[in-house]
């Protein structure tokens, strides 16, 4: 213990030495022109081009099915073509998933304490939203 004192009393000898010798430095005239100039440039060759998740062609697209569906399903025969009558929806209900499912029972102490977490969730993100806003236009 007494060997690892010693060089700590050395060490801190040492960068005493070492603040003494170099002098405060302290920045150009102009540091922040510089600097504001280097951050136009980056914001300027950097801008992004808003491009829509769905383009004109693909809602095209979309409409024109959905109008096309709704026609055939007018003036069509639906039946044979979804075969609605012909498919056994028993499988979905009949099973020992939803069997399992089916039994459980929650409090109302719980039932309470979700819906209340649902509704302070749901409260909580304008608000975040808004307070990142302001915080974005600084």
């Amino acid at each position: 213990m007494h060997k690892h004192k010693h060089t700590d009393q050395h060490l801190d000898t040492l960068a005493k030495k070492m603040i003494k010798a170099d002098p405060l430095k302290s920045p150009s005239v102009d540091f922040t022109a510089t600097i504001m100039k280097q951050i136009e440039q980056v914001s300027i060759g950097e801008t992004t081009l808003y491009t829509p998740l769905i383009s004109k062609k693909g809602w095209f697209g979309i409409i024109a099915f959905l109008v096309g569906l709704s026609v055939y399903m007018i003036f069509g025969n639906v039946e044979s073509l979804f075969a609605i009558e012909a498919l056994d929806y028993t499988v979905l209900s009949n099973n020992k998933l939803v069997n399992a499912l089916s039994e459980i029972k929650f409090s109302k102490t719980l039932t309470y304490a979700i819906g209340f977490f649902g509704l302070v969730f749901f409260i909580q993100i304008p608000l975040m939203k808004s307070v990142m806003n302001k915080r974005l236009e600084l």
